[in-house]
């Protein structure tokens, strides 16, 4: 997959461009989606099991809104449809959910270390 795949570049650049052209913002941003992510999987992975729809749909608009903001795309999709179908009164996700969060989160971690290493010179 290409960074394009991953990432929604017009974000990207859009912070970019209120940093002055430097990158020190997509690198701040950066840190806290690595760090603040993770918590946020395990908040959907907790709703998910205890088929809790209301919870889902709040943990994935919560993780949407994260991926957005730093324009992780594919990972923001997944939370899209999953805040989608919490709202719509379920918690049964398709299988292989979680691990195509943890992998779309992994994938956009690289994505964005790629970036700012690539651009940010």
């Amino acid at each position: 997959m290409s960074p394009s795949d991953q990432l929604d570049l017009t974000t990207l650049q859009n912070l970019v461009d209120l940093d002055d052209g430097g990158f020190g913002l997509v690198a701040e941003m950066t840190a806290i989606f690595r760090d603040d992510t993770p918590r946020r999987l395990r908040d959907i992975l907790q709703a998910l099991e205890a088929r809790d729809a209301e919870a889902l749909s709040r943990s994935a608009h919560a993780l949407k809104g994260g991926s957005g903001a730093i324009g992780a795309r594919a990972l923001r999709s997944l939370a899209a449809d999953l805040e989608v179908l919490g709202r719509s009164g379920s918690a049964e996700a398709p299988e292989g959910t979680a691990e195509a969060l943890e992998a779309a989160f992994r994938a956009a971690l690289e994505a964005l270390d790629g970036f700012v290493r690539r651009e940010g010179k």
